[in-house]
């Protein structure tokens, strides 16, 4: 059996680390070989004589920085820093799925798949763009699902290893423990309704997608919440759920008979960017002047938010930022055999422009 040796606790050093400084060392030593099992814990605990729990701390963050590898129900090995570096090294196989109804062409997507790009070319990656029953599946090494529902990413992840890493982009995913990086989407609906609150509006509409994706239940959300904060009452009729990514002939309907109203809406929060142009072609076809009768807050900022008249209040939203860092954070986990990490979320920006203005007085 192994004997290793605790070296001398210099001053302030944590006991845990110089646990970690011995394991390495027998490493180096050759005590413990590259793909060889290694002592438990416990073990390890009784050798340099301290506590379980310092032993299993000074494990678990070897196994993070890649040291060691805890393989469930077999122990903990030594990993071959050579096959390591190889990893690295070599071109990784990134699978991309969209949800079944995504506009892979619109800004949203464009500006996410922008993100990706960026990381894959930085990092040696290699992306493929996956149908959900796609029989490729096989040939990747992990996996972004982008936007998904979550029905969609439970049967895409019931077909794959469970071993395979994938992170989540642009929704959320934890009923499935899968690790995403998102929008604060609440946030969004959040800052548009207090945006025209301080504006003096106190009838706020809503338009949006449907709820099976969860950035959108996440600003209708949002937008209820911020209404009940701000004692805006809630009016059914305001409330405009799309079944896509714009609304149909029927729903434009729908919507350009609230605006005909008596009692209509003195401003809106289109919760999607082609949700805004709808907004902006109906109020034209009623003969309705945006924001002097309608002030409209919309969500993303593509450059021709800038010339449409009037140009657009909008929430930007850090959508390449997202799409890299959700490439890179997975890409590093592939590579370093490191633990998924938790979920991240980023915060839009609201850009004021033309498109909201306090409530005509008239």
């Amino acid at each position: 059996m192994h004997q290793l040796k605790l070296p001398t606790q210099s001053k302030n050093q944590p006991l845990h680390e110089c646990v970690k400084e011995a394991v390495v060392e027998a490493i180096k030593e050759g005590l413990f070989k590259p793909g060889e099992r290694i002592c438990s814990t416990k073990e390890l605990s009784r050798q340099l004589s301290v506590s379980v729990v310092t032993a299993h701390r000074a494990m678990q963050e070897l196994v993070t920085h890649g040291v060691l590898d805890r393989k469930q129900g077999l122990g903990t090995f030594v990993v071959d820093q050579r096959d390591r570096e190889k990893k690295k090294n070599r071109l990784s196989k990134i699978g991309l799925v969209f949800h079944r109804e995504s506009m892979i062409g619109d800004y949203f997507h464009s500006q996410i798949m922008d993100g990706l790009r960026q990381a894959a070319n930085l990092l040696n990656a290699e992306l493929t763009m996956l149908h959900f029953d796609s029989e490729m599946m096989g040939s990747n090494d992990a996996f972004v699902f982008v936007n998904p529902t979550v029905s969609e990413l439970s049967y895409f992840c019931s077909r794959i290893d469970k071993n395979t890493p994938g992170i989540v982009v642009a929704a959320k995913a934890d009923s499935l423990k899968i690790p995403s990086i998102d929008v604060d989407n609440a946030d969004m609906a959040h800052q548009a309704v207090e945006h025209l609150y301080q504006m003096g509006h106190r009838s706020i509409a809503y338009v949006g997608g449907t709820h099976r994706l969860s950035n959108n239940n996440d600003r209708y959300s949002g937008f209820v919440d911020a209404c009940k904060k701000f004692g805006i009452e809630m009016n059914d009729r305001f409330l405009h759920e799309a079944a896509g990514a714009r609304l149909d002939r029927q729903e434009k309907i729908g919507l350009s008979t609230v605006f005909a109203s008596a009692n209509r809406p003195t401003a809106v929060f289109a919760a999607g960017y082609y949700f805004a142009l709808d907004v902006y072609e109906t109020a034209i076809t009623l003969g309705l002047e945006i924001p002097k009768d309608l002030s409209v807050v919309g969500v993303d900022d593509p450059p021709s938010a800038m010339y449409l008249s009037p140009t657009l209040t909008t929430l930007r939203q850090p959508l390449v930022e997202v799409g890299h860092a959700a490439l890179s954070s997975l890409i590093e986990i592939l590579r370093n055999n490191l633990a998924m990490r938790q979920s991240q979320v980023l915060r839009a920006d609201l850009v004021i422009r033309q498109s909201s203005a306090p409530p005509n007085q008239e």
